[in-house]
């Protein structure tokens, strides 16, 4: 035997080497097989717990045969396109770890498998808020429209039945409707016992707790101008006064020597009360349509002198033209004349 016969015993070798060449190209290590990703999709098996059928397991494989030179011959492509599950090859803790993820994936593929019912549903709702929205503007606006037309309504009624301004002509008048006069067309063609009268009238009624003097039978003594103005504010300042003692027993007289006027207490329950009905434009003054209340209207039975309406029903009417005095830029009666 020859010393190649000890060094190879497996073979002949030839000039004392040796015809296995394994040992000069040793075998490569095999790569470690990569973890599958936790986010990879998975199909869920039979047995386990989340209930997914679970694909029958392929058969195994038979080991790749090995050269004689000691490299892995190439798997067949039949090999490499099983059908196989990913999760066959890992372990059972790494299985419940990524079980939750796929879980997860599946619901959500569930979802969006209907993406024209979530359209559906999605259109639906805002056709409801939409429609809330519209009745809700039409309800404010229909709320704003009869809040306008009360309004109107009620400036409109108190435009028609606002009297106000007639009156306060009621009140101008008083002294003079209460004397009852006679018409006349300018103050300077009056009666001056009425104008006299009148002006005593308008001074007592607004001015009577200003005096505090009196004479020995307790009648209060007024000065004479303070009558003279009162004439001016009735009639305008054209007014002429003639100051004297009444022809006829009265509830005043007059003491020339002193100008003053003594003027005893009296009653009004016997003259009539002004009702201006209406006013008209006319030159340079108004005409106002004045009705005459009588005192039993006032005193004894007012409702038996009130129309259905509820207005007054004077016994008669006249017309007082009234216009305005330039300095004072107050109303005073210019003319008195029958009703037409």
């Amino acid at each position: 035997m020859s010393e190649n016969d000890g060094r190879n015993p497996g073979g002949a070798g030839i000039g004392g080497f040796s015809a296995d060449y394994r040992d000069a190209h040793p075998q490569k290590p095999k790569a470690e097989r990569p973890a599958p990703s936790k986010s990879a999709p998975k199909k869920k098996n039979p047995e386990h717990p989340s209930g997914k059928k679970r694909a029958a397991k392929a058969p195994e494989k038979a080991a790749a045969p090995v050269s004689q030179k000691g490299f892995s011959a190439p798997l067949p492509e039949a090999a490499m396109e099983n059908e196989t599950e990913l999760d066959d090859f890992l372990p059972a803790g790494e299985k419940d770890e990524v079980e939750p993820y796929l879980t997860k994936w599946d619901e959500e593929e569930r979802k969006s498998s209907s993406p024209q019912k979530a359209r559906e549903k999605r259109r639906s709702g805002k056709y409801r808020y939409g429609l809330f929205t519209g009745f809700l503007v039409l309800l404010l606006a229909l709320v704003g429209v009869v809040f306008i037309a009360v309004q109107a309504g009620t400036r409109i009624h108190s435009a028609v039945t606002d009297d106000s301004k007639l009156r306060a002509y009621d009140k101008e008048l008083a002294v003079v409707v209460a004397q009852d006069p006679q018409p006349f067309a300018s103050p300077d063609k009056a009666d001056p016992d009425f104008v006299l009268n009148a002006a005593i009238w308008k001074v007592m009624t607004e001015h009577s707790a200003d005096y505090t003097t009196y004479d020995d039978i307790g009648r209060t003594i007024v000065p004479l101008g303070d009558v003279v103005d009162a004439c001016e504010e009735l009639f305008g300042p054209k007014c002429a006064l003639h100051p004297k003692n009444p022809a006829t027993e009265s509830f005043y007289s007059y003491d020339s020597s002193k100008a003053q006027f003594h003027i005893a207490l009296y009653s009004l329950e016997g003259i009539y009360t002004p009702y201006t009905e209406s006013i008209k434009k006319e030159g340079d003054g108004v005409v106002l349509r004045v009705g005459y209340i009588p005192p039993t209207a006032v005193t004894r039975t007012p409702s038996s002198v009130s129309s259905s309406s509820g207005k007054p029903a004077p016994t008669k009417y006249m017309e007082y033209v009234v216009k305005q005095n330039e300095t004072t830029k107050k109303d005073y009666v210019f003319a008195v004349r029958k009703a037409s």
